[in-house]
């Protein structure tokens, strides 16, 4: 049997439901002429007659009420597929995946985050919590689409977006606190020191620093988070050397910020992205509200 065409197919469905060429022209936009002359083509291909012509209306045969059967259940199930498929690539349009260094994930991002789902609520927000180097690795096998975190040396492949640049403070609780207005490396030699770990960015600017300085702090305690930094600070354990933008998370602080006088080179925070398809309208809208709102706390 040759191949059918799906217009001369929809246009006999038409006709079937209606009982009428007149009526199946109307809907199609087709004179009768032409719905007639299509009907005829179809009957013509499959070699039966599918409808009675009577003065009054048109009446399928019993081969065209096989077909007609037949037909619409078909085409039903391919309107259903198209629909699946319409729902799933709106939903992929909808999920958002994304990587953010801890340091801005707990603190600053869950109000932004709060803003996007309100101006989107039918959004999905995949968010890692990475450091930046891994956060690399992600953007390379693209399991994430974009990433917020400190510029890091040979990011060739990566297109970097400086939003913000953050100093380091001291957080100094009152147990070690002199009153000064800032505070050197040197100052802190012989006072107990919170560190970030060395697999953060921030620690690998102070060991920099450090080394050229040629000074050698006492370092209490080395941690991952700069959240269990501040607690530990917060706690009277030592002074926590942190970026100026965890602050964001430190809530009722029990210690003083003390800006650092030692020339430190500034982490420039901002969008990391990859050489990649444009994005998705969703993305960029986050990404926007990610911009605006670093922008706020230079």
């Amino acid at each position: 049997m040759p191949n059918i065409n799906l217009k001369l197919l929809h246009t006999f469905l038409l006709a079937a439901e209606h009982e009428s060429f007149r009526k199946a022209a109307e809907e199609s936009n087709r004179s009768p002429s032409a719905v007639s002359m299509q009907v005829r083509d179809l009957e013509e291909q499959i070699g039966v007659l599918l409808f009675r012509r009577t003065p009054q209306k048109v009446l399928l045969t019993a081969e065209g009420r096989i077909l007609f059967e037949q037909a619409k259940r078909a085409l039903q199930e391919v309107q259903s597929g198209l629909d699946q498929l319409t729902e799933s690539a709106q939903s992929r349009s909808r999920h958002i995946r994304m990587a953010c260094v801890p340091t801005l994930a707990s603190g600053w991002l869950p109000n932004i985050l709060a803003t996007f789902k309100v101006r989107h609520p039918r959004s999905q927000v995949q968010l890692m919590e990475i450091s930046t180097g891994p956060m690399l690795e992600l953007l390379k096998r693209q399991d994430v689409e974009f990433g917020i975190g400190p510029e890091v040396p040979d990011m060739g492949d990566y297109e970097f977006e400086p939003i913000l640049e953050d100093p380091l403070v001291a957080c100094v609780p009152a147990v070690f606190d002199e009153g000064q207005s800032s505070t050197s490396f040197a100052d802190l030699v012989e006072k107990p020191v919170i560190l970030l770990s060395k697999t953060t960015a921030v620690r690998g600017l102070i060991d920099e620093t450090l080394e050229t300085l040629g000074v050698r702090l006492d370092v209490q305690f080395e941690v991952q988070a700069a959240t269990t930094a501040l607690a530990l600070a917060a706690s009277g354990l030592g002074i926590a050397i942190v970026p100026r933008v965890a602050l964001v998370q430190a809530g009722v602080q029990q210690f003083r910020v003390v800006p650092i006088s030692d020339y430190v080179k500034l982490r420039r925070i901002g969008l990391i992205t990859t050489r990649g398809p444009a994005r998705r309208p969703n993305t960029e809208q986050l990404i926007s509200l990610i911009r605006s709102s670093l922008a706020q706390l230079r």
